[in-house]
């Protein structure tokens, strides 16, 4: 009975780990298809069944990162990450080069998607690219692939390094050319604030200005009697003619 047992069992784990690899075998072919998301279902489905499958969880990252799209790569990543677990790093290191090679690509294509507007998460993707390539050649040092993306993303970093320092110094020389003008400008402002509280202060100049109010009242005064006197002309004019006409009348 026992016997019979035990031979249930090894049939039921044979058949378990049948199931599961049937997923991977279907979910590749997909992949091979190029029908990635039939592929993510079938790998998805391998590891209900054992959920440290690391092949699984390997093409599964792939799969994710084929579709070219920011969260399907996040997606990537977090797979590759469980794919990196204690137990491989201890059996199988080719296959762990190739898991931090996808992953380094991963973050390359990351960075990429900043690549325009540069922001940190540009400089981040090249960095974690740079260091999963480095860890690719450690385990494999002629993999002329992983050689050439360590080179080009360092390229891509030291560029951006250089013009955010050239932007940055622009941007410094401009602040002190336009703190300069303004220095200049108050000490302009402030020379000519001295300048006329100088002459204001000036005891001649208050004379002279004095002299020059004086001659101002005087002509007034002048414009003043010649009306006066012009308007009493007109009157009298006035008063004579009425007189000769009440005289005529």
């Amino acid at each position: 009975m026992k016997r019979l047992f035990y031979l249930i069992l090894i049939l039921f784990v044979f058949t378990s780990c049948d199931k599961e690899k049937n997923y991977l075998r279907q979910g590749n072919k997909n992949f091979e298809q190029k029908d990635y998301s039939k592929a993510e279902d079938n790998y998805l489905k391998a590891l209900n069944i054992d959920s440290t499958y690391h092949k699984a969880q390997f093409n599964l990252a792939n799969s994710n990162y084929k579709k070219d799209k920011e969260d399907q790569l996040n997606k990537a990543l977090i797979y590759y990450e469980k794919a990196l677990t204690q137990d491989l790093l201890d059996k199988d290191s080719s296959f762990i080069a190739d898991i931090l090679y996808n992953r380094g690509n991963a973050n390359f294509k990351l960075a990429l998607l900043d690549s325009i507007e540069k922001t940190e998460k540009y400089d981040k993707g090249l960095k974690k690219a740079i260091e999963d390539y480095k860890g690719t050649l450690k385990i494999n040092s002629k993999d002329s692939s992983a050689k050439y993306n360590l080179s080009l993303a360092m390229r891509l970093l030291e560029q951006n390094k250089n013009k955010n320092q050239n932007q940055n110094k622009e941007k410094q020389d401009k602040d002190n050319k336009e703190n300069k003008d303004q220095d200049k400008q108050k000490q302009e402002n402030k020379k000519d604030q001295d300048k006329k509280e100088q002459q204001e202060s000036n005891p001649q100049n208050y004379k002279k200005k004095e002299n020059q109010d004086k001659e101002r009242m005087l002509e007034a005064l002048k414009n003043n009697e010649k009306n006066t006197l012009e308007r009493l002309k007109k009157e009298k004019d006035k008063n004579t003619q009425q007189i000769r006409n009440d005289k005529d009348w």
